[in-house]
């Protein structure tokens, strides 16, 4: 009866981190745009001082440009989800493991379910 509790407990677990994983992707791929989209702003593509004036390096890409970008540059939908084998495989793990103990810890200490 505890192999089966240990093992519903972790494809719970599990289940839990492919959602997050799927839910939060989007937003990570969406910040990871704009952090870049501002760096090729203040620099060159190169990595080299932009000789653009003051006001155009500060211009800020909108959150729907951004969306946009993403999506026209990414080839779609699928452009969201880019990169998402890897963060099921890191992120993935640790959000099970986190789960799993956190419920083990909960019996140990006779906390309710």
């Amino acid at each position: 009866e505890k192999e089966v509790a240990l093992g519903v407990e972790i494809g719970a677990a599990f289940l839990a981190s492919l959602v997050a994983c799927l839910a939060s992707q989007p937003g990570d791929v969406l910040l990871t745009a704009t952090y870049k989209n501002g760096k090729d702003d203040k620099n060159g593509k190169d990595g080299e001082a932009n000789c653009e004036s003051d006001d155009d390096a500060n211009e800020n890409v909108g959150f729907g440009a951004t969306i946009s970008k993403v999506y026209q540059e990414g080839g779609g939908i699928a452009a969201f989800f880019r990169g998402l084998n890897a963060r099921f495989f890191h992120v993935g793990c640790i959000i099970t493991f986190q789960l799993v103990i956190y419920d083990q810890m909960k019996q140990f200490l006779g906390l309710p379910a």
